[in-house]
């Protein structure tokens, strides 16, 4: 980067010493910024934008220089004013994770300070910083900071712990609209432009400072009076032009939402105003103090909303408002601790949208969610969820499934520790005692150990939460009573390191309407026997425990009851189950049994749960001449369940039907059609797909268009294919435009797969449609390898259509390879862009990790899973 000098600063500098060692972690101590004031001229349309900062800063003692923030900033003065003088100085940016430094031609004195910086930066195309993205005829620009990204849009001290008020102001064009974290309060004529006056926020990290600027269409809501809150609430639902119909679901039950999260809390939301934005650019939703930007499909419903879209809504929304008290009223002091704000909330979204729609199974997913952690943490390779940072290229990291799901799940076992009353009155008092400030995880153990009145609860959290790895109980069930013994899961694949890990685990058993709960501290256990109604024990009732069991008497009493096991145990029993089999403790007949009857279930999570191991069973570890038996495998499963729901396809056939079983029956119907490949259905499918795309619009319901154009793709290709693109490009439905992209990477033979590659880059294809492809593509065993030389080929541009917090999914394209070689092949290609990514050292390790397990997988048990195959 260039770097610009006012005049008198030339000679100073010149003579300056060499400057102190870049900090590429936290910034040293002795400037705290204390308030910002962002003056930011932002046309959408054009490639750049411009702004001018002040930053009230507080210095400790003298220095010439002053380490901060910024990334790809142009500019073009700066300067300090201290002590009623006018200090000059030079910006460079001096790496690439966007560390600054400024040079100063004179001493700066300790005291009050104000930076003031001019400059210019591009837009982003992809989700981070401040991007822009061209929706129909217009531009819009919404922004992402989380985690390390606010320093793409202004100079500052870009890191959690430094809460300060915000003053912002927007020059917009005259036909858009602006919006930022507070109330508007002036908008006032310049030139062909409007500048918008925002309120002075409370104080604020960084990363949730957030504006948007577009013609966007409103819906305006008030949020009424509860118990806890006395005053109504501004709320509004914002997306880009012609959505309106589609926010009117949002804007009548977000505030459902936010009166049962009001009312857990027992704190009155705590900004000035709420407001949704959308934008078909946002991968994910983003908790910004009273502006939550969300990928638009989380918050545009149309009328027959399918039910997977009302579950992401109600968990996505909940999340996300949870942050308002959790994450941003009380905000983490350093991103060692970004766990406990994305943990709670992930455990907070589903616990205030389960209560919210019942109906809708989301508390199910939560488990759903540990046991997809568990498969990350069982890794050789990994993170515990406290994990000291220290490199601004470690920062991304925390953002898995470990922060989110592993968290919540550990949250969740704590709460049923403690009682949900007293660990409700814990954060309680944490977020009374640091509201606008920041805190630890010291903080919050504290609070809710102080709250419990449970001393064992600190060290027992910690057992989780500062070491890695999964627990797996061995149970031996016996009239005497019940043993039980702690190690370490380890499947086939990965070797036990020298680390001698012990946890204190939360455990409750059950058998039928028996029950026993204990905190399991040591290496062995033994409890007295417990009776109940049922023979088989279920050794984590409700799956409330992030462990994994193992029994020691084997597995068929637990498959026989599998089918009226209630919803949560019938699914600690799956996950288990093909643990135990993973481990080498199980064969692959008793893994296919407890498929066929947990299929029976009432749950859907847990008659589909072993189906969707199978099905990444299929896609790595079965070579093609297995490939026809494991279809009759999947059908003879799952097509029983399946054939007394029936399926139409047709629009609105199944709108009378309780939510729960229309969701199973399109579980079961995916499976069935993609997986078990039915001829029957997938030529109904394929049909009602392409008469909807002719334009007969009750032929295809909104529910199943994710399946039946994902069929058309893979039966009719090419030219099915180029009409849906088509269709998508022309389209502002946001759940079909990510339908059909996600659809277009099932292409399937040379020629199919070369053109969805194509499509994933045409014009009109936004940036995270084109992620969609790709990421569908590199799911597709057909596809992947030409995907993986498609990427590579076109790395840089498909890198920037990512969010910058998930660039480093894009090495998760290799999780479908098994064999050994493929690992080596993965390092080749992925190791020399970490830098590019910003990071990504761990998801290399864990990938490859992931190789090495599914290929010792396939050694060990490849000829056992022939051996059942062959009888289907």
């Amino acid at each position: 980067m260039r770097a610009v000098v006012l005049p008198m600063l030339l000679l100073g500098l010149a003579a300056a010493a060499p400057p102190p060692k870049v900090p590429l972690g936290k910034l040293p101590a002795g400037v705290a910024p204390t308030a910002y004031r962002l003056d930011l001229t932002v046309d959408p349309a054009q490639p750049r934008f411009t702004g001018h900062a002040e930053i009230d800063a507080t210095v400790k003692a003298p220095t010439r220089t002053v380490f901060l923030h910024g990334l790809g900033l142009k500019v073009a003065k700066v300067s300090v004013f201290t002590g009623g003088k006018t200090v000059a100085a030079r910006y460079a940016e001096v790496d690439d994770s966007g560390v600054a430094r400024l040079d100063l031609a004179a001493p700066l004195p300790a005291g009050e300070v104000t930076f003031r910086f001019d400059y210019s930066a591009g837009f982003r195309t992809g989700a981070e910083g401040l991007f822009h993205a061209k929706v129909g005829d217009e531009w819009y620009a919404w922004t992402q900071m989380e985690p390390l990204d606010a320093r793409r849009m202004f100079p500052g001290f870009d890191e959690p712990g430094f809460k300060t008020p915000y003053t912002v102001s927007l020059t917009v064009p005259a036909s858009a609209k602006a919006f930022a974290n507070t109330p508007e309060i002036s908008a006032a004529p310049k030139g062909s432009m409007t500048t918008h006056r925002f309120a002075t926020s409370k104080p604020l990290p960084t990363y949730l400072v957030a504006v948007g600027v577009g013609p966007f269409d409103v819906v305006s809501a008030v949020v009424p009076p509860n118990a806890v809150r006395k005053m109504p609430l501004d709320f509004r639902v914002i997306a880009t032009k012609g959505q309106a119909p589609r926010m009117a679901f949002t804007a009548a039950e977000a505030p459902k939402i936010l009166a049962i999260l009001e009312d857990y809390f027992g704190i009155a939301y705590p900004f000035e105003k709420l407001d949704f934005l959308a934008s078909p650019i946002q991968g994910g939703a983003m908790e910004n103090a009273g502006l939550i930007i969300y990928q638009d499909t989380l918050i545009l419903l149309d009328k027959d909303a399918p039910p997977g879209q009302l579950r992401a809504f109600g968990e996505v929304a909940a999340h996300e408002m949870a942050h308002q008290w959790f994450g941003d009223l009380v905000t983490p002091t350093w991103w060692t601790d970004i766990w406990l704000n994305e943990s709670f909330a992930e455990w907070m979204g589903k616990k205030a949208s389960d209560r919210w729609r019942p109906d809708l199974g989301i508390a199910a997913t939560e488990l759903d969610d540990a046991f997809e952690a568990m498969d990350t943490d069982s890794l050789g390779v990994g993170r515990p969820i406290r994990q000291a940072i220290t490199r601004n290229d470690q920062v991304t990291s925390a953002f898995d499934s470990i922060t989110y799901l592993k968290g919540a799940q550990v949250v969740s076992s704590f709460e049923a520790f403690v009682g949900a009353e007293k660990f409700r009155q814990g954060v309680q008092l944490h977020l009374r005692r640091h509201a606008y400030g920041n805190a630890s995880a010291e903080n919050f153990f504290a609070a809710v150990g102080e709250a419990a009145g449970e001393p064992r609860l600190v060290p027992a959290l910690r057992s989780f939460t500062d070491q890695t790895g999964v627990p797996v109980v061995h149970v031996s069930d016996t009239p005497q009573g019940i043993t039980l013994a702690q190690s370490r899961y380890l499947p086939i694949g990965v070797a036990a390191d020298r680390m001698l890990r012990r946890w204190q685990i939360p455990m409750c058993l059950a058998r039928g309407e028996g029950h026993a709960c204990t905190l399991l501290t040591g290496a062995e256990a033994r409890l007295p026997p417990l009776v109940g109604t049922e023979a088989a024990l279920v050794p984590n009732a409700k799956g409330a425990g992030y462990y994994r069991f193992s029994p020691e008497g084997g597995w068929d009493a637990l498959i026989a009851a599998a089918p009226t096991l209630p919803g949560r145990d019938a699914m600690a029993v799956a996950d288990s189950l093909w643990a135990d089999f993973a481990a080498g403790r199980t064969d692959f007949a008793t893994v296919a049994k407890g498929a066929a009857a947990l299929a029976k279930n009432n749950e859907r999570l847990a008659v589909i749960l072993l189906g969707y191991k199978l099905k990444d069973l299929g896609s790595t570890l079965i070579d093609a001449d297995q490939r026809d038996a494991y279809r009759r495998m999947i059908l003879g499963i799952y097509g029983p369940r399946l054939a007394p729901l029936g399926v139409d396809p047709r629009a609105g056939a199944y709108a009378a039907e309780p939510a729960e079983k229309v969701s199973l029956r399109l579980s079961l119907g995916a499976l069935v059609a993609l997986d078990g490949r039915d001829a029957a259905l997938r030529a109904r499918l394929t049909e009602a797909a392409a008469r909807w795309l002719a334009g007969d619009s009750a032929a295809l319901d909104a529910s199943w268009r994710s399946i039946a154009l994902a069929v058309a793709v893979q039966d009719k290709g090419e030219a099915f294919m180029t009409a849906l693109a088509a269709k998508l490009i022309a389209s502002d439905d946001p759940l079909f435009r990510g339908q059909a992209s996600a659809a277009l990477g099932y292409a399937e033979g040379d020629a199919a797969v070369a053109a969805a590659q194509k499509l994933a880059l045409a014009p009109g294809m936004q940036s995270l449609e084109t992620v969609r492809v790709v990421q569908s593509l590199g799911a597709n065993p057909t596809a992947r390898d030409s995907t993986v030389v498609f990427t590579d080929k076109n790395f840089t541009r498909l890198m920037e259509s990512y969010p910058g917090f998930a660039r480093t999914s894009i090495i998760h394209l290799f999780d479908g390879y098994c064999a050994a070689g493929d690992r080596a092949r993965l390092d080749a290609i992925i190791r020399p862009k970490l830098k590019t990514i910003g990071g990504g050292d761990l998801e290399l390790a864990q990938v490859g990790q992931g190789i090495a397990r599914c290929a010792a997988l396939k050694a060990a048990k490849g000829a056992e899973v022939r051996a059942v195959l062959a009888t289907y």
